[in-house]
């Protein structure tokens, strides 16, 4: 339930890039087909976002009596608000909890607990998000392609095989079935980009770009990371040898990164899609984004 990764795709890092988000805005009322792509793309992010408000706000349990349900690591996290100051500058995503989830949790077990679940739920959100992504991004290829098409195709495809078998684990029949429910998706939205052409190429244009977000995410299950992290910088004799993790252990580390990462590429792509539709929004987000530099 961070903002970081070992990857180095941190929030501070985009919001620096700020692509498309200062370019002019349409009048209030009266969308241009970017700001329509950026919404057609927005739908569905309310419920990774949920999830991350739910894991914040249980880990600011973390530093009171509570604090012996979490680990160092969370209960550090605790004292840090910024996610939620920018969860609620993210006004394209109005939704936010009826209540505090650690309202009536009474023993740090049971925090301890849905602390866990919370984090499980980011997963499962971000891995349907990033599934409704891959579908629309790929209805516009059908809907209005250029001569780049089939090559933005071959891409596509790659980046869907990493997000199903590495950072959403999936294996065998899953995948198949995700796969399967991806190709229906894309048809039906392509139906509909088909009817308005220019709206189509405003959303294939953005698509584009939420796909190079979206393959600097899956860096890590790209086996690029491991060649460069792995080799060694010189040879040397009797070097002592490096205990091997367990396959237990091993699935316990791709999880911890896969649940930073979700949360990651959740916060980029929702404020990327803020800024695009309320411009105007950018000094208040810097705002929070300079209060991290301060730390």
């Amino acid at each position: 339930m961070t903002l970081a990764n070992g990857a180095g795709f941190t929030m501070i890092a985009r919001l620096a890039l700020l692509m498309f988000a200062c370019t002019a805005a349409a009048a209030a009322g009266d969308e241009t087909p970017k700001t329509r792509a950026a919404r057609f793309y927005a739908a569905g992010l309310e419920r990774p976002l949920l999830q991350i408000q739910t894991g914040v706000m249980l880990l600011q349990a973390c530093t009171a009596r509570l604090r012996r349900g979490c680990d160092k690591k969370q209960r550090e996290m605790a004292s840090d608000s910024r996610t939620l100051l920018l969860l609620d500058e993210l006004t394209l995503f109005p939704q936010r909890l009826p209540q505090d989830p650690a309202v009536g949790i009474r023993k740090p077990l049971d925090l301890e607990q849905k602390i866990r679940e919370a984090s499980a739920g980011l997963l499962r959100a971000a891995g349907d998000y990033d599934r409704v992504l891959f579908a629309r991004y790929g209805a516009t290829l059908r809907a209005c392609p250029n001569d780049e098409a089939a090559v933005f195709r071959e891409s596509l495809d790659e980046l869907i095989r990493l997000d199903l078998t590495g950072f959403q684990a999936l294996a065998g029949e899953e995948v198949t079935t995700a796969r399967a429910s991806i190709a229906r998706d894309e048809e039906t939205v392509a139906a509909r980009l088909r009817e308005s052409p220019e709206d189509c190429a405003a959303a294939r244009g953005l698509g584009e770009y939420l796909m190079q977000l979206m393959h600097s995410k899956l860096q890590p299950w790209s086996g690029e990371k491991d060649r460069i992290e792995n080799a060694p910088d010189s040879f040397e004799f009797g070097a002592p040898a490096l205990a091997e993790p367990t396959d237990s252990e091993k699935r316990q580390q791709d999880r911890e990164l896969a649940h930073a990462v979700a949360g990651n590429f959740v916060t980029v792509i929702a404020t990327e899609l803020q800024l695009m539709v309320y411009p105007e929004s950018e000094a208040r987000i810097s705002a929070v984004a300079g209060s991290a530099d301060s730390h």
